[in-house]
Formats: structure tokens, C-alpha cells, sequence
């Protein structure tokens, strides 16, 4: 049988809610070891004497720590599967054919040209100054081309943007930055701090207003 596009968004969100429940589900998995290793240690306790008893908490912590931070970059796959379905949906049912004007040095080229590829994604509420469509533009493109020698133009521009946002940010303020050397697939930044899609609620609820404003 061959599958076409759904007619409409809400038909098109309904035929892949599986789909990014299951993501969703995978980024769970991930965050469970985190969540567990929070249960054995307070972070707030740095600088504290440790007894014996809180060496093995401390150790245990640890531990499943590093199994969190060793699953980032599954993290980053799962996120960017969520951001490719947002992508398309977008792309299939935005009407918008305007540059706002705080997405007009965004959408541009460095030959100053419009993007025309971005304009339906210009829409959505905006997240630090950026429509939350051209951030979900941004991090499924960089996340399909993330091993490519440069960045495309568009991609480059939002993040470079994220960045001065989160600059004085302790715990994202090296999150967007192209060159971080620590970071391969910027997806689950884009997902789960600049969007702040953390759940699917998070998601569907953002993407039909995106889309419902667009009409």
C-alpha cells in the first residue's frame, strides 16, 4: 500500500504520535540513569566533609552519571528524530510566505539573500528572540548534516544567535557553540533547551499553535 501525506496537520499528528511517543519514551530511557543517580547525591552538598556513608552515595551518583552523559549522543538521535517529524510538518502545512523582521538576518545568506527554503519555518512563538519553527528548521538541518565540514548558512546564523543568549548562562552557555569540540549533534539542545519540548505534551501542544497561528 503506499503511504501519502496526511490532508491536513491534525491527521498528520495523529499518524505519528506512535512515532514520537516512542522517541520520547527512548529519551526517558536515557534521562532514567540521571534520574536515579540524583537520588544518591545532592549536588548541593559540594564542599561538604564527606563520611563514609556519603562516599558511596557520592560513588554511586557517579557512576550513573556517567551512564547518562555516556548515552548523550543516543540522546541527540532520539532528539533529532522529533525534530525531522516537526520539520516536515511544518513543511507540508505552513502557509507562511512572509520574513518577519526579527528573522530577517536569520533567513539571510552571506550574499544577503533570502533563504527561501526557511520562509514557511518563520512562524511560532518566538524562543530568545528566534520563531520556534526557524528553531526547529535550524536543528533538523544541522542534526541531518551535523558531519559536514561547515554548517549551512541558516543553521549557523540561529545557533550563532542561541549562543549570545545563552552566554551568561551557566549550564548552556557553551550548549550552541558550532566549534564546541565537546558537541557532535546539537539536537537535544535545540530540543530540550532552546524549545523546551521535555515531553511529548511539550511537543504537541507547541506544534499545533505553531501551526495554528500560521493560519
Amino acid at each position: 500500500m503506499k503511504i501519502t501525506a496526511p490532508k491536513t496537520a491534525d491527521e498528520y499528528f495523529k499518524l505519528t504520535e506512535h512515532a514520537v511517543q516512542q522517541h520520547y519514551a527512548g529519551l526517558d530511557s536515557c534521562w532514567s540513569y540521571y534520574k536515579k543517580a540524583l537520588k544518591h547525591w545532592d549536588i548541593s552538598k559540594i564542599g561538604e566533609p564527606l563520611t563514609k556513608e556519603n562516599k558511596e552515595s557520592l560513588h554511586k551518583y557517579l557512576e550513573l552519571t556517567k551512564k547518562y552523559f555516556d548515552l548523550k549522543f543516543s540522546e541527540a538521535m532520539f532528539a533529532g528524530g522529533i525534530l525531522q517529524i516537526s520539520f516536515i510538518a511544518i513543511k507540508l502545512y505552513s502557509q507562511n510566505g512572509l520574513v518577519p523582521s526579527s528573522c530577517d538576518s536569520l533567513v539571510k545568506s552571506e550574499k544577503n539573500k533570502i533563504i527561501k527554503s526557511a520562509i514557511p519555518f518563520c512562524i511560532g512563538r518566538e524562543c530568545y528572540g528566534i520563531p520556534s519553527g526557524l528553531l526547529v528548521y535550524a536543528g533538523r538541518n544541522h542534526f541531518n548534516h551535523w558531519d559536514d565540514d561547515e554548517p549551512h548558512e541558516v543553521p549557523k546564523n540561529v545557533f550563532n544567535a542561541l549562543s549570545i543568549a545563552f552566554m551568561n548562562n551557566m549550564w548552556a552557555d557553551l550548549a550552541f557553540e558550532l566549534s564546541n569540540p565537546t558537541i557532535n549533534v546539537y539536537a537535544n539542545e535545540i530540543l530540550l533547551t532552546a524549545l523546551k519540548w521535555v515531553t511529548y505534551e511539550d511537543y504537541i501542544v507547541n506544534m499545533k499553535e505553531i501551526l495554528t497561528q500560521d493560519n
